[in-house]
């Protein structure tokens, strides 16, 4: 007898894009697509996928330090030896903060990164869907 066990996965993944500017950020997205965090801007995608390799390597020295808005809002930067790595989302409630810290605490080093810098798809040619009735 053959039996399937469903194992849910909890965690994150790393996706790299390229912005207006044609400079390349991360973000660290939650099991559920949510935004948590974003990178600086780089001039490569090379450079955005060293410091991913970076971070994960050295995860333990890296800091959370946590703001708050003027509106209130809160959210965190992501800081290793002085060097502020990026910014989080912003948050209504600190309990949501620590949510979305912790998901990067447990999840970051083993998330899978995705690259969005290239379009796959590319030019879709006018009559691809003409069909000829033969």
């Amino acid at each position: 007898m053959n039996s399937f066990v469903c194992i849910k996965r909890k965690m994150g993944t790393l996706v790299i894009s390229k912005k207006e500017n044609n400079q390349y950020k991360y973000t660290y997205n939650n099991r559920k697509g949510n935004v948590i965090f974003t990178s600086n801007s780089y001039l490569s995608k090379a450079h955005c996928l060293s410091e991913i390799n970076v971070i994960k390597r050295n995860f333990s020295i890296i800091k959370f330090i946590h703001y708050k808005t003027p509106a209130g809002k809160l959210f965190f930067k992501v800081n290793v030896n002085d060097h502020i790595l990026g910014v989080s989302r912003k948050f209504t409630t600190p309990l949501l903060m620590e949510k979305g810290v912790n998901d990067l605490k447990n999840n970051f080093v083993n998330s899978e990164v995705l690259d969005f810098t290239e379009d796959v798809f590319g030019i879709f040619p006018e009559d691809v869907f003409i069909t000829n009735n033969i």
